[in-house]
This record gives structure tokens, C-alpha cells and sequence, in this order.
């Protein structure tokens, strides 16, 4: 007897639920003709489950934070009797059977999370999660679904839930409500719950990316390599496209491995084909498929589903929120000092001014996150500024030196490629380097530039020099500046938690929180009209001294 059992999955969905760029006010548009949104999503499921009607559904995190539309609603789960977040509502109409905890699921609180968990249909899964005070389980770690088959059969399946221990370094005020376990330590009890709760095949659905070499943070390799008894692991978090991975399981099974695109761009199709053996199904064979949305139309139902929401997070959107004094563009941000990045930094720094010391110079530490995001000469809508500050993060000061601050920008030089001549360089082939930290290449967001706010902070990159020895000439004022140097550096809290290994900065002492968001700084900056042209980022890419030239591919 065999039969055919198919799992669908989606993974890093940040709030997209429409094909749409609420930054832009338009559909979504990149240069890869990619679609976007659960109601594309919605299209390609319905259309596998008229083929496998019992097919199961999972997402592998990372939903409530991304779009304007998800940050708007999430903001308002902080409420006491907040509306239903539009992306429950349209989970809930896809009949999702399971969904595991992301870590940006944490950026709104746990207080959040906790009405995110009672919107849902669907459970929310991390079985490495504990309460920090009591030790027990803070969710679910397991369940065990029937899932009928062509022909009448009925295969019992087990699906497990994980999600990276590395949430509290993005998100540490969390760790005194929430303890984050190993995911592959802790996955072993969780598969031999569900084993002795009668599952057939067991499906680990984790936010943690198939990355190699596996890391704690991206783990799904190390999982598959390490723990008896899984038969699929759906993975997230990396925003790679992996379609198939196959490993071998310390038991001696084959383990399929798969990872949609981010946003609801693909969704995951595996299937497993199944036989009985000793009265119980196992796995014959497997094989997983990405399906690419974009040739998918978006499902009407799920449309007018939102709709209320879409049209007031638009209206909102459209409000006029300031003035720009010169035009933004931040596409070049990631290679050479722009306003982009000098009209941030200069609103984060004005927004924490009114608590720091006179006497110590301010330093303003920022990263390119969008290279979309444009703004012209005269009136600015809300929606530019959240596309220009696609993190809405908190802000803090911490306290710094002159040697730890150059230490914060050679970490951050690791960004680039070294180069053997000035130029032309195609910054697509220049930015981005790979690290042991970000094998398949640095993310923008994880480089790190630095403004002097009341006056220059100067430095070169030296991309002829080695990682590690690149800045040179550093400066403050014109002098160079003093290892022992008393600074105050203005950065987000999500790089003050440690985000992307910086040294010193999540250890350092912290002068005071800002409770303003970026985007409100943003907002009230530009309705003063201040100037926040780039005179103050005198840093440089070079080549042994010489300036690179830089010339963008067309």
C-alpha cells in the first residue's frame, strides 16, 4: 500500500499580505519580477490542495513585522482590545495547521506576542522557549495532526516547532520574560514526543536557515545531521532560496530539506511518497519544489479581506509629515556618504541631544536598509520616511572611546570586497563580502557608518588593506582622534543587543534610551526643516590612499 502525503510552506512572510509597496504606494515592483503577499500565496495553495486536498500547511516565522500595513496593526496588539492583525486574518483564512515563532515576533513585546498567539487559528510553536522565571515551556513544542490521504488512508503526522536562540541578541529586553534553549539540543524530545504520540513522519519546522557552514543561529543543517527520527525540516530566517537539501540522518533516514524566498515570493511544495511497513507508514521517498507566486494571480477573498486595513494604512501613508531640505536618494547609502543616511543620523542624534554631555562628543552610528527609498526637494509623506527607515527600531546612547569606535568601523569594513586597483568598482560587486558570520554575503543593514554630529567625524577605507586594518586617518574635528577619547554614540537598540557582532557596543554602558521610534525622529526632524546635508560624512572608500571610483553596472 502506498499513498502520498504533501506538506506546503511558507517562511519569513513579514507582513506582506498584498502584492503591494506601501513605501511606493504602488504594486510591488524589483528587477527579478518577483510577487509579494499572502493573497498570492493564497492562489498557488488553493491550487495544490485541489490536487492534495489533505495537504498541510506551515509557516516558519518571522510574519507580524516588514510592511507598513503589519507594523501599523502590530503596534496595535499592544492594545487592550486591539483589532484582528491582518495577517491572522488572512493566516486564519488559509487554514494554516502550524506556524513557529520568529524572532522578530518579539519586536513589538511579549505582551503582543500573546494576543499575535490568540488572533491565531493556528498554533504558535517554539518548543527551545521556556519562561525565564519558572523554566517551563512558554508554547507549544509539538503537535500530532491525522492527515487523510487519496483512497481513504489516514497518516499520523508530527510537526515540531524551533526557532533561532539568538532572538535575545536582536531583542534582550525579552530575556527576562523568555528563555531561548539550542534548537538541536532541544529538538530531540520534542521528535520523540511526537514518535511516542503515534506520528509516522515528523516535520521540523524551524526558523533557522539552511546555512553552510551550520551556525547556532542558522542550524537547520545541523539539525537534520544530528537528530534521530526527522523526515522534512521546513527552514527560515536566512532569506535564501533553498528548493532541495538532502542530508543523512544519524539514524540512517533521508532528511529533505527546503526554504522558500522571503515575503511570499515562493512557497515550498514537498512531497513524500509513503508505504506501510510493519503496520505503520514510513517514508519511501521524497523530493521538495519551490513554486514562484509571481504567475500566481492575488486571491480576491484575501483581498477584500484587508481591505479596510490597506485603505487606512494608504491614507496614512499619504500624510504630509515634513519638508526636505535636499533630495534623499538612498540607493548609493552602502558605498558613499549621501544624505540618506546624514538626514538619519541627524534626526537619531537630535532625538537623544537633550540628554547627553555637552563635553562629549555625539557620534551618530547608522546603516543603509533600504536602497529603494527616495525623497525630492519640498514636502515629505510618512510613507517616504518608513521606506527609508525600514526598521523602526528603538534608540540608544551608549558610551564609547576613540579605540572602540575604530574597532565598531573595521567590523563594519568587512562589508567590502577587497579590491586590487581604484576603480571602476560595481558596487554589486563590491559591497556585500562574505564573512564567517554571513557566508552567503553581509546584509546593507549589518554595515555600520559614523557621523559627527557636532562636528566631522573622517575616515578612509583602505580596501587594498586586510580586514580589520582598513580605517585609516580617523578623525574628530579635524585631529585625529585619541584611542582613550570619551564618546557618546548614538545607534538602535537592535544594534546595541548585539545585532551583527559588533564589538564592545552591546556591552557598553548605556547613557540613556530614547523612547521616540527612528521613524518618529525621522518625522519630527523633517517637520522642523533642519538641514541634514552630508558636510559632516567625510569617510571615504580608497584603494592604498587613492579614492575608488565607483561606477553602478548601466
Amino acid at each position: 500500500m502506498t499513498a502520498r502525503l504533501t506538506v506546503v510552506a511558507t517562511t519569513d512572510l513579514h507582513g506582506q499580505v498584498r502584492d503591494f509597496d506601501y513605501g511606493t504606494d504602488a504594486p510591488y515592483a524589483d528587477v527579478y519580477g518577483n510577487g509579494i503577499g499572502l493573497a498570492r500565496v493564497a492562489s498557488v495553495v488553493e491550487r495544490i490542495r485541489a490536487d492534495a486536498p489533505g495537504a498541510l500547511l506551515v509557516d516558519a516565522g518571522d510574519l507580524l513585522e516588514g510592511s507598513a500595513l503589519a507594523h501599523h496593526y502590530s503596534g496595535r496588539l499592544r492594545d487592550d482590545d486591539p483589532p484582528l492583525h491582518p495577517m491572522a486574518a488572512a493566516m486564519n483564512y488559509l487554514r494554516y495547521d502550524a506556524v513557529t515563532l520568529g524572532n522578530h515576533e518579539l519586536d513589538y513585546g511579549v505582551a503582543a506576542l500573546t494576543r499575535l498567539r490568540e488572533q491565531l487559528d493556528a498554533p504558535l510553536l517554539a518548543g527551545n522557549v521556556r519562561d525565564a522565571a519558572t523554566g517551563v515551556p512558554a508554547f507549544e513544542g509539538g503537535l500530532v495532526r491525522d492527515v487523510p490521504l487519496a483512497g481513504g488512508a489516514v497518516v499520523r503526522v508530527g510537526i515540531i516547532g524551533l526557532t533561532t536562540p539568538q532572538v535575545t541578541t536582536w531583542n534582550r529586553d525579552v530575556a527576562a520574560q523568555l528563555r531561548f534553549d539550542d534548537l538541536v539540543t532541544a529538538a530531540g524530545p520534542l521528535v520523540d514526543d511526537v514518535r511516542g504520540r503515534g506520528a509516522d513522519v515528523v516535520v521540523a519546522v524551524v526558523h533557522s536557515g539552511i546555512v553552510e557552514p551550520a551556525t547556532r543561529e542558522n542550524a537547520a543543517v545541523a539539525l537534520a545531521r544530528e537528530v534521530s527520527g526527522i523526515d522534512v525540516i521546513v527552514a527560515g530566517h536566512a532569506h535564501v532560496e533553498v528548493a532541495e537539501h538532502r542530508e543523512r540522518g544519524p539514524d540512517g533516514r533521508t532528511v529533505v530539506l527546503t526554504e522558500p524566498l522571503c515575503w511570499g515570493m515562493r512557497v515550498a511544495v514537498v512531497e513524500l511518497d509513503l508505504t506501510v511497513r510493519g503496520g505503520r507508514w514510513c517514508v519511501l521517498d521524497s523530493r521538495a519544489r519551490l513554486v514562484d507566486t509571481a504567475r500566481s494571480p492575488e486571491d480576491p477573498a484575501v483581498v477584500s479581506l484587508v481591505e479596510p486595513q490597506h485603505t487606512h494604512v494608504r491614507a496614512l501613508g499619504a500624510q504630509i509629515v515634513g519638508h526636505a531640505v535636499t533630495a534623499v536618494d538612498a540607493e548609493p547609502a552602502r558605498y558613499r556618504a549621501t544624505d540618506a543616511l546624514a538626514l538619519v543620523a541627524r534626526a537619531q542624534a537630535e532625538g537623544a541631544r537633550r540628554r547627553a554631555d555637552a563635553d562629549v562628543p555625539l557620534i551618530s552610528l547608522v546603516s543603509p536598509t533600504s536602497r529603494h527609498a527616495s525623497i525630492a526637494v519640498g514636502p515629505v509623506r510618512r510613507r517616504q520616511v518608513a521606506a527609508l527607515c525600514t526598521f523602526d527600531s528603538g534608540i540608544v546612547v551608549v558610551a564609547l572611546d576613540g579605540r572602540r569606535l575604530r574597532a565598531h568601523l573595521e567590523h563594519a569594513a568587512a562589508f567590502f570586497h577587497g579590491v586590487t586597483t581604484a576603480g571602476d568598482h560595481d558596487p554589486d560587486t563590491l559591497t556585500n563580502a562574505p564573512t564567517p558570520r554571513t557566508p552567503l554575503g553581509t546584509p546593507d543593514f549589518d554595515y555600520d557608518v559614523a557621523y559627527g554630529i557636532d562636528a566631522p567625524v573622517t575616515y578612509d577605507i583602505d580596501l587594498a588593506r586586510p580586514v580589520g586594518r582598513r580605517i585609516t586617518g580617523l578623525s574628530y574635528d579635524g585631529a585625529s582622534l585619541a584611542d582613550d577619547q570619551p564618546l557618546h554614540v548614538v545607534v538602535s537598540r537592535y544594534r546595541a543587543s548585539g545585532a551583527a557582532a559588533y564589538p564592545d557596543v552591546a556591552e557598553a554602558p548605556v547613557v540613556h534610551e530614547v523612547c521616540d521610534s527612528l521613524r518618529t525622529l525621522v518625522e519630527r526632524y523633517l517637520a522642523a526643516g533642519a538641514a541634514y546635508a552630508s558636510t559632516h560624512a567625510h569617510w571615504r572608500l580608497v584603494h592604498a590612499g587613492t579614492p575608488l571610483t565607483v561606477a553602478p553596472a548601466g
